[in-house]
Order: C-alpha cells, then structure tokens, then sequence
C-alpha cells in the first residue's frame, strides 16, 4: 500500500499538468471566421439556353394546367443569391411533384390530355430529376457553389426543353416560332429606343 500511494501520487501530478498544458494553448480565435452555408453565394450560372416562350397556340394548351403554372413560378423563382434561399425554393419545386404524385395516385385528373405525351411527360421527367440532384448537391455539408449553380442551369435548361416540347406539340413550326421571336425582340427594341429617346 506504501508503494502504491506515491505512484498515484505522480500519476494524478502528469494528468494535471497535461490538463493545464491544453487549456494554456487553445487555437486562436480571432483567425477563425466561421459562414453558415446558408450564406455561400451562388454564382449566376454560365450554362443557361436561350428562354422559350410558349406560342400562343401552346399557352391556350396550357391554361388550365395548374401544375404547369406553378411549375412555371417555380423555376422563375429559381435564382437565387444565397444557398438558404435556393434550399428553400428547391423544396416548392420538389412539393409540386409531391402533390401531382399524390393527385395522380387519387386519380384526379391533373394534367391535361392534350399534353398528356411520352415526349411532355419525360421533360416532366427530367425536370423533376434535375431537381432532385439539385436538392441533394444543396444539402451537402460542403456545398461548391459552382457545381450546384451549373445544376441551377440545368433544371432551367430542362424547363426551357418542355416549353419547347409544348410548342412543337401545339403544332408550332420552326419557322412560326422564330418569326414570333422576331416581333417580340422587336417589340422589345422599340420600347427600349422609346424609353431612350429625350423628350
């Protein structure tokens, strides 16, 4: 028992000073600048196509189809600033299909017929999928804000394809289509000239 004390005794004398050592050399923290990812700043993405307007032969396809002009709202929200706004818009988008699912599971009728396509239903398709991958790269732990605004440009671009597919569905050609584009940049360059002009 003799033996015994003094041992104890040096033991708990090391574990003190080994206690005492690492509380003296804490890192400092002024050096440390700690963001929350909500505040990462997402980059305006590079990889966006053209924006495709419906004819106006696919807007009256269309009117009726409330999925689509939520869709619609959605995606135009889309842009965002920072990542806690594009996590909260992500989740709007993601509900959309949610309730289509559950309305389609209570057959409702949701979707028009004159829409209701392979081609329109794999845009819809992939909208959705784009989404998701967007959601997911969102809610990593480490987000790159490059990757997840290259991911914000492919959902819009796949949104840009179902507006193309809803126009070629309604019977729109090519021709009439970029004839409509034409009057509208026109339109849209007369105003601006307008608004210029000195009066």
């Amino acid at each position: 028992m003799k033996q015994l004390l003094p041992f104890l005794i040096i033991l708990s004398f090391i574990i003190t000073t080994s206690c005492s050592q690492k509380e003296a050399s804490p890192k400092p923290k002024e050096n440390v600048i700690l963001v929350g990812n909500d505040t990462v700043q997402l980059p305006t993405p590079k990889n966006l196509k053209a924006a495709i307007r419906l004819t106006p032969q696919a807007r009256e396809g269309v009117k009726n189809w409330s999925f689509y002009k939520d869709l619609s709202a959605a995606i135009d929200s889309l842009p965002s600033n920072t990542l806690g706004e594009l996590r909260l818009k992500i989740i709007d988008v993601d509900a959309l299909y949610i309730n289509l699912e559950q309305a389609e599971e209570d057959l409702a009728p949701v979707t028009p017929e004159a829409v209701q396509t392979k081609a329109v239903n794999a845009r819809l398709v992939a909208i959705e999928t784009k989404a998701k991958v967007l959601q997911n790269s969102a809610q990593l732990n480490t987000p790159v804000a490059e990757d997840i605004s290259k991911k914000i440009g492919e959902l819009y671009n796949a949104y840009q394809d179902l507006n193309l597919q809803l126009n070629e569905l309604f019977d729109t050609s090519f021709k009439d289509l970029l004839e409509q584009i034409k009057q509208e940049n026109e339109q849209a360059a007369s105003k601006k000239a307008d608004e210029q002009t000195p009066n």
